[in-house]
């Protein structure tokens, strides 16, 4: 695999080309979207994080290579399904196109996340995408700019929760021999 030093390295390196590829990558790019709350993102973010250690750990307790697979599709396709990860989902947010307002699909989850795959870098990429995303006006970070991307407000678990309770309240206030709520206009 690879040693510490050689993934430190890279880390630094990662780190000093950071910024000035931040700014390369900002150039006339505003989004006319709304941006999603910080807390949120980070809450979806260490959701993401435990279904990732989850197939590390499977991994390192079974040794099957399968799970370090399967580890790194969901970290580079994890926003590829409506634009949601399993912790965006759960927290209501949604990663769209910033040229279309669609949500984003294989191609753009792959390149929103590409530098979380590089050995080294992704280390220094977790806190420095942290940082930048919490403190842009637009909460974009340098894999949101490349890809053109931005985290907005959407519907998730709890909105298809909401919407269960509701057809069912309805459904129980028509059976047959159940009272029925007296309109309010009577």
């Amino acid at each position: 695999m690879f040693s510490y030093s050689i993934l430190a390295v890279v880390a630094g390196l990662f780190a000093l080309a950071y910024y000035p590829a931040l700014t390369y990558f900002s150039l006339n790019f505003v989004s006319p979207y709304a941006t999603a709350d910080i807390k949120k993102r980070a809450f979806a973010a260490t959701i993401d994080g435990l279904v990732l250690a989850s197939t590390v750990l499977l991994y390192q307790y079974s040794e099957v290579p399968v799970f370090l697979v399967a580890g790194a599709g969901y970290l580079l396709e994890r926003d590829a399904l409506r634009g949601q990860s399993l912790g965006k989902f759960c927290l209501g947010l949604v990663v769209i196109s910033v040229e279309t307002g669609r949500p984003v699909g294989a191609a753009g989850s792959a390149r929103r996340n590409l530098l979380f795959l590089v050995p080294g870098a992704n280390i220094a990429a977790v806190v420095m995408e942290s940082f930048t995303a919490a403190k842009d006006p637009q909460g974009q970070r340098l894999g949101d700019r490349m890809a053109q991307t931005q985290v907005v407000e959407g519907h998730g678990a709890k909105d298809i929760v909401l919407a269960v309770q509701d057809w069912w309240s309805r459904f129980l206030s028509e059976l047959p021999g159940r009272p029925r709520p007296v309109p309010a206009d009577r």
